[in-house]
């Protein structure tokens, strides 16, 4: 029987061809046009904003989506993930935007933009201290909140909610003809044809619609062919009354969400666009972070509300196997043609939206699984399954508005207003308070020379008997600790060699001990080394990362970060037996 083709075709380093990267650009391209359409859509119906402002809000958020997304996936310098990372609105943003127009005028929400874009690049700067907040696990717990917000905003659309026929068997029947197009071509097609399975699952299901007489074209027919409604922008305003700061306030806390999302979005695409995945990139997380941060300034300088990592589109990557940026590109591409051809846009909007919520089901359902898997990988112990589990339910919750729900203050509403803000504040906070709660350490700083090794043994050794560790831990701890030592002291560096300085911190726990050395060199990746597969035939400079097998043998859980220029490299060993006194009659026969 022959075997399937990988679900990756194409990473994110590959060209596939020009037409069907255009193509699959197009298809994650519709998915973004649907959520940037939602807000101005509903503050139209609200009687928050007219026709045209709506109109101009939808073309000028495409073309700051398509440019911040060829940003965020070219990776220019200290901006940009490299990655296939769509941008579009985020629903953190929807309760202060809404707050805001009502206040005073998209004019405001343009300000706040601006003004909550620094928060961007200050989390981005700082990245390097809050590595062990912004962790793996976290972004895992992010992710599944995207799918608790979504999941619901997908099935309302596959029922129609608020249309005449909602709910009804028609609506039922698109909806479920197009996820099982969708589905069947994911799980019995052809590679070829599975990279078609999303657009295939609208097509089939806007037929159905049209054969149904539910395909209406409200939108295509009253839009014009080419324009751009630029004589709706409005300049940033920000009034000064005490209820302005309070939106300003809440529209900051949206920005830390909408910033946590994104910390969690390019987690996910990094372990769904690489066959050979190994570690996370903190550098394109910042590099993510810097994007979105341009994105806000840019969505403030056209007069509409601001942007983020769009996640349906990650969800969408497991589905058709393609990965590449050059698709991402297309896809930008494609959103800025789209923001002055309203056309387009207009004929996307009418495709039945019982279609269009029953694929975007699936492709979320996947981004959920995507989510556990990013916390699966990094390994359960007892801090993850809480941070997991209450940001998890507590979104859920929020989500559902379950929880006290009179009780809750109005100021609130921008964190308790949906799963992604509600489930980001619940992870990042207990994660910083497991990170900063006091806990015993063994921190020691030793000039980067080899001749200090037999300084650092003694410091290790000093550590493991105050640990009171057994001689076989204690062996292996000396052991891992010289070799990581050697490895970043003979890397190069660009810091002077007198003022270069390493730092070594161990941390006991009940059933590991856990070392952190942190160095600022060009050191290469000690989790992954190379080793020759004929030593004894191998040149003298092949053996260099020898030892550093020998410590992927005796730790657990090693990892080598970079950020900024530094290295953290980590691993673990088990505790074992504490070290106990020799019997004294033990002690008398050593003697004899």
């Amino acid at each position: 029987m022959r075997e399937r083709a990988p679900s990756l075709r194409y990473d994110v380093n590959e060209r596939p061809p020009l037409l069907l990267a255009f193509g699959l650009g197009l298809q994650s391209a519709l998915f973004v046009v649907g959520g940037t359409a939602f807000l101005p859509i509903l503050m139209t119906q609200l009687g928050l904003i007219t026709s045209g402002e709506a109109a101009y809000l939808i073309s000028a958020s495409m073309l700051v989506g398509g440019i911040t997304t060829a940003i965020t996936v070219i990776r220019v310098g200290y901006v940009g993930s490299g990655f296939m990372l769509f941008m579009g609105t985020s629903g953190a943003f929807f309760a202060a935007t809404m707050d805001a127009v009502e206040l005073a005028g998209i004019g405001f929400v343009a300000a706040l933009a601006m003004i909550a874009a620094p928060t961007e690049w200050a989390v981005a700067w700082l990245f390097r201290f809050l590595r062990n907040i912004f962790t793996a696990p976290v972004g895992g717990a992010v992710v599944m909140c995207v799918a608790v917000t979504v999941v619901p905003l997908t099935i309302d659309a596959w029922q129609g909610t608020g249309t005449p026929m909602e709910g009804s068997i028609e609506y039922l029947a698109i909806g479920g003809i197009a996820v099982l197009v969708t589905v069947a071509m994911i799980a019995v097609a052809p590679p070829r044809l599975r990279l078609w399975a999303p657009v295939a699952g609208i097509a089939i299901g806007s037929l159905a619609a049209l054969a149904m007489g539910e395909w209406h074209f409200d939108h295509t027919n009253v839009a014009s062919i080419v324009g751009f409604p630029i004589s709706e922008w409005q300049a940033p305003t920000f009034p000064t009354s005490a209820e302005a700061w309070a939106i300003l306030g809440a529209f900051i806390i949206a920005t830390l969400s909408g910033t946590i999302e994104t910390v969690g979005d390019t987690i996910a695409v990094q372990k769904v666009s690489l066959r050979d995945f190994r570690r996370i990139d903190y550098e394109s997380i910042r590099g993510s972070l810097n994007a979105d941060g341009v994105g806000n300034v840019l969505a403030g300088v056209m007069g509409t509300t601001p942007n983020t990592t769009y996640s349906s589109p990650i969800g969408m990557i497991p589905v058709v196997g393609v990965a590449s940026r050059i698709v991402g590109l297309f896809g930008a591409g494609s959103l800025v043609v789209m923001a002055f051809f309203p056309i387009i846009t207009a004929f996307i909007l009418d495709l039945p939206t019982s279609a269009i919520g029953g694929v975007t089901f699936v492709t979320i359902i996947i981004l959920f699984v995507t989510g556990m898997r990013i916390v699966i990988e990094d390994g359960i112990s007892g801090r993850s399954a809480l941070i997991v589990g209450r940001a998890f339910w507590g979104g859920f919750a929020a989500e559902r508005d379950l929880f006290f729900p009179g009780l809750m203050p109005e100021w609130a509403d921008p964190v308790l207003g949906n799963a992604i803000s509600t489930g980001s504040v619940i992870a990042v906070v207990l994660s910083a308070i497991f990170t900063l709660m006091p806990r015993k350490r063994f921190t020691w700083r030793a000039a980067a020379f080899a001749d200090r090794l037999p300084d650092v043994l003694a410091f290790v050794n000093s550590s493991a008997r105050e640990m009171k560790l057994g001689p076989v831990a204690a062996n292996r701890l000396e052991v891992c600790t010289e070799e990581v030592f050697l490895h970043l002291v003979d890397a190069p560096s660009e810091t002077d060699p007198q003022a270069r300085r390493l730092r070594i911190e161990i941390m006991p726990g009940e059933d590991e001990v856990t070392v952190t050395i942190t160095d600022r060199s060009e050191a290469r990746d000690v989790s992954a080394p190379v080793v020759p597969s004929e030593l004894l035939e191998a040149q003298p400079d092949e053996l260099r990362d020898l030892g550093l097998q020998v410590l992927s043998h005796l730790a657990t859980h090693v990892s080598h970060t970079t950020i900024s220029g530094w290295h953290y490299v980590a691993f673990s060993i088990e505790r074992g037996p504490e070290y106990t006194e020799p019997p004294q009659e033990a002690e008398a026969a050593v003697g004899d």
